[in-house]
């Protein structure tokens, strides 16, 4: 009902509708309508009542309308579940909560509004408030392990097709699966998956994109290192529009992967790979290497010339280093 009643606020944003009239429309009584509003207020939505004149809200683009997004993918090959939580300490958790209980099947999708405890990669917190898309899909792919973790650079890569549909931005991808716009982070991706070697049995992308976000609300830490879609061009943009590009996106490109491998796209990644052929830094929980970007190879893995070795890395995290 709460969905219904955004929905017909959203028709009309910045225009007031009367308690009457969703009543009638929803056929519930107006205490009800009440009701409803008061809970969705309480879930973050900036819904106004004034006496006289009914409700309105403000910031639509930040309302995300799910069964409108089904009805988009209702042709997809993935069966599509779609689970909207108003808060939520992380989506991953939650996604592995369902996964335990039985209640997850491929295709599972759980998105909430903000998160408490977002996580990055190896262990870092995320910044997860309103106006952004903190989701993650579960997914069952029949791959080993070593094949499963290469979705990581493969949904990089659909995202940023995804965001360049928009036409305003050309996003590039740093090793191994961050999005950037303009030199500055707009997109997280932490794969978490179980299984045994020669076959996984779950995968959970957790995924975080800010979208309507200002500088403030990244938090002081971050804010000199990331951005948002709305920071790079002043324009706020449908949450609703925002996931279901991505999502058809992902969709596409993830049964790519898993009908021709990542040498079907790996040319297209590396165009996007904005440090390739370049000197670079890779952290390592190994310790620091320093050296030229050769190569990302058919397995995803990250190739570097040390100056006295070629090395093939499976993990770390990338830093430009300065042009002399």
């Amino acid at each position: 009902m709460r969905q219904r009643i955004l929905g017909e606020l959203c028709q009309n944003p910045g225009e007031y509708v009367s308690g009457k009239e969703l009543a009638e429309k929803l056929g519930i009584s107006r205490v009800a309508v009440w009701k409803h509003i008061e809970n969705l207020k309480g879930e973050g939505y900036a819904i106004l009542g004034v006496s006289g004149k009914g409700y309105c809200i403000e910031e639509s683009y930040n309302v995300l309308l799910l069964d409108s997004i089904k009805a988009a993918l209702s042709t997809a090959r993935l069966d599509w579940k779609l689970h909207l939580f108003p808060e939520l300490d992380s989506t991953n958790e939650m996604a592995k909560k369902l996964i335990r209980e039985g209640q997850a099947a491929e295709g599972t999708v759980i998105i909430s509004r903000q998160q408490s405890r977002g996580k990055g990669r190896r262990g870092r917190s995320w910044q997860a408030p309103l106006g952004g898309l903190w989701f993650s899909i579960i997914l069952r792919p029949e791959l080993a392990l070593s094949e499963v973790v290469v979705l990581s650079l493969v949904f990089a890569l659909a995202i940023s097709r995804a965001l360049e549909s928009f036409r305003l931005f050309d996003p590039q991808i740093k090793w191994p699966n961050d999005v950037y716009i303009n030199g500055k982070k707009v997109v997280g991706i932490l794969l978490e998956l179980s299984g045994e070697l020669e076959q996984a049995d779950y995968l959970v992308a957790g995924i975080g994109i800010n979208v309507n976000i200002d500088r403030a609300s990244l938090g002081r830490g971050v804010a000199k290192t990331a951005t948002s879609l709305w920071e790079e061009s002043g324009t706020y943009y449908q949450l609703g529009e925002v996931l279901l590009r991505v999502l058809q996106s992902i969709e596409e490109y993830y049964y790519e992967f898993l009908e021709n491998g990542f040498e079907a796209i790996r040319k297209e990644y590396k165009s996007r790979c904005f440090h390739l052929g370049k000197m670079i830094k890779l952290d390592t929980p190994r310790g620091s290497l320093e050296g030229l970007n050769l190569d990302i190879d058919e397995q995803g893995n990250l190739i570097i010339d040390s100056g006295d070795s070629i090395e093939c890395l499976t993990t770390g995290d990338v830093a430009l280093l300065a042009e002399e």
